[in-house]
């Protein structure tokens, strides 16, 4: 049925088209012209530019920008889920240390970074100097 209903359209249209051209020839004179002319430019400036792409260079230049989006929108995800599995191991590793009584104090370690021993000698000298001047 829609099969039927199909050619029905086309061929409305197909005759809708033959009846339009014997009047524009009758008359001499082409109904919507500005219209039509516009389409017509169009139309052939969209053909054109068809028929000078580089259609090979074009898909692929289309091919490596998706396929660079998508390995960067995996790799945002991923990051992702590895900071939320390091904030969980994070807050179990200070859960347990809060069970077992141990403080992790940055002065009383000895494997402390001596750069962080530098940083923290330096905020106590800027904390004692600003209490000083305040005195």
């Amino acid at each position: 049925m829609i099969y039927l209903i199909l050619i029905a359209v086309s061929l409305a249209l197909f005759g809708g088209f033959l009846i339009l051209t014997a009047f524009e020839k009758k008359r001499g004179l082409r109904v919507a012209g500005k219209l039509r002319n516009s389409i017509d430019a169009r139309t052939s400036r969209t053909l054109f530019i068809v028929s000078h792409v580089d259609w090979s260079a074009f898909i692929k230049h289309l091919v490596v920008s998706v396929s660079e989006r998508v390995a960067h929108d995996i790799a945002h995800s991923v990051l992702g889920l590895v900071r939320a599995a390091e904030r969980l191991l994070t807050r179990a590793v200070k859960s347990l240390r809060e069970r077992r009584g141990i403080e992790s104090s940055l002065e009383d370690t000895q494997e402390a970074k001596p750069l962080e021993k530098l940083l923290m000698r330096m905020r106590k000298t800027i904390n004692t100097r600003r209490l000083k001047k305040e005195d």
